[in-house]
């Protein structure tokens, strides 16, 4: 499997734009996206170091309560916090293919848009030694 480098590390947080304005004020992170993924019932933001890298992504789900959203039922167990590391192939599909030919338990098995545009598919945190896996493939434009 062909991966690029580390997209971005995902965060729940309880307010996204409380949050939003902790990483920018404490971190000096620039927010270079913001999006509300309403079939995913998400606002998710995208901040990145001053240079453009280190993206971090903020999750809050649109209703707190709701208990078939993941990301809200994450943050009622859990509280908020780290929730995925997500990684950047050039060939999602394949790649989906060969981490099944592998035995991973895969939480998709075909790629299902994502934020920004780009293909998102997750691997099951018990195939990654307990890390929530994302893969990522960026928007062709």
């Amino acid at each position: 499997m062909y991966t690029e480098d580390i997209d971005h590390i995902g965060v729940v947080v309880e307010n996204i734009d409380q949050a939003i304005k902790f990483y920018q004020e404490n971190f000096n992170m620039k927010l270079v996206h913001y999006e509300v993924l309403q079939d995913r019932g998400l606002k998710v933001a995208f901040l990145t170091g001053q240079d453009g890298t280190a993206a971090v992504e903020l999750l809050e789900p649109l209703n707190h309560e709701d208990m078939n959203n993941t990301v809200a039922k994450f943050l009622k167990n859990r509280g908020p916090g780290l929730h995925h590391l997500a990684i950047r192939v050039k060939d999602i599909k394949g790649a989906l293919d060969e981490l099944k030919v592998k035995g991973l338990q895969l939480v998709d098995q075909s790629p299902r848009p994502g934020a920004r545009g780009h293909l998102v598919a997750f691997v099951h945190p018990k195939s990654v030694m307990g890390v929530l896996l994302e893969l990522v493939q960026e928007a062709h434009h």
